[in-house]
């Protein structure tokens, strides 16, 4: 991976704006499997829309990180912008286990 990336990190991913149908329009999410659709009555087909949201799970075999953010989304690492590293408060565990 690039730049680490580790669970409770802040990250922002940029959708893409795809298909119009009434009030709610398609993201198209760079390297997601699958489009989601939000309500939005100002949107336009080829808008870029941030959404920001915390990393809930990194698999570091394929590079690919999970955000909540619209429920929950899974995107390569390289994908997202890093906002801000997660600090854990003194004295209480690690989210993650260190691997040896």
């Amino acid at each position: 991976m690039a730049r680490e990336i580790n669970i409770g990190d802040k990250v922002a991913i940029v959708a893409t704006v795809g298909k119009r149908i009434e009030e709610r329009v398609a993201l198209h999410f760079p390297t997601a499997t699958f489009p989601c659709s939000i309500i939005d009555p100002e949107a336009k087909p080829g808008d870029k829309i941030r959404f920001e949201g915390e990393v809930v799970h990194v698999d570091d075999d394929t590079g690919r990180v999970t955000v909540q953010a619209l429920g929950r989304i899974t995107v390569d690492a390289n994908s997202v912008r890093l906002l801000r590293k997660f600090r854990r408060p003194k004295g209480s565990k690690p989210l993650r286990d260190k691997v040896d």
